[in-house]
């Protein structure tokens, strides 16, 4: 699996919001400004064919009135799917109808992007040959919030979401290839995880390989000061293969 970080930022910091494009088709969480990151490093959006929402906060589902608004300027006929929590398909035409009042049903028509709500996904097949397993995590008073797990060419990558050290990203990592984990903080926070959090689980895990995202500026310096040995502190951009 091709993996790269669009971005790698949290709410206030340099970089972009979290988000990770994997094998150019699958996409996960599409927070502020990513859709003109992908454009900006050359992705299609029309490559896209799936795009996994891990929770309703802004910074990972706000772009997707302006995905919508894209495919409907460029008449993009391949589909998208796009899965959430419940409560996602109501969320994002509200926000659509502050930002664009009165269009939605016109861009909808033209854009056609497919709304999957769920609970729970269990090794849920979403096209080539790749599988989504979800678990919630815990994410301050927001529920419901997940991890995921992806699944492809029998490699496995998981992702912590925005989420505190919980059992849930113990399972996640126990179960997958490499981890992708928020590091906002550099203490432990009841909503993410800090830089003591990813010290840690490279501890419980030595043999594990990792990688942070949702990352404050500060927290960011001096995770690269640590130079721990199975962490990568990736930039936007940046890109590896599993």
């Amino acid at each position: 699996m091709k993996i790269e970080f669009v971005g790698t930022g949290s709410i206030g910091a340099t970089q972009s919001s979290a988000s990770t494009l994997i094998d150019n088709k699958l996409l996960i969480d599409m927070g502020n400004g990513i859709i003109k990151k992908l454009k900006q490093t050359g992705h299609p959006i029309q490559d896209i064919e799936n795009c996994l929402i891990t929770h309703l906060h802004g910074d990972h589902f706000g772009d997707i009135p302006y995905l919508m608004l894209d495919r409907f300027f460029y008449k993009i006929e391949a589909p998208i799917h796009i899965y959430g929590p419940k409560g996602l398909k109501k969320t994002v035409r509200e926000l659509f109808d502050i930002l664009f009042p009165g269009d939605y049903e016109t861009v909808q028509e033209i854009a056609k992007v497919d709304f999957i709500e769920f609970e729970k996904m269990e090794h849920e097949n979403i096209g080539n040959e790749t599988y989504i397993t979800s678990y919630e995590v815990q994410h301050g008073k927001l529920k419901p919030a997940y991890g995921l797990i992806v699944e492809k060419d029998n490699k496995k990558i998981g992702f912590s979401g925005d989420s505190c050290y919980c059992e849930a990203i113990d399972t996640i990592i126990e179960q997958s290839d490499f981890s992708i984990l928020d590091m906002a903080w550099m203490e432990s926070k009841k909503s993410h995880m800090g830089l003591e959090d990813i010290l840690k689980i490279t501890e419980t895990y030595p043999h594990k390989k990792f990688a942070t995202t949702h990352m404050q500026d500060y927290t960011r310096e001096q995770a690269q000061k640590q130079e721990i040995e199975n962490v990568m502190i990736p930039d936007d951009g940046d890109k590896i293969e599993l």
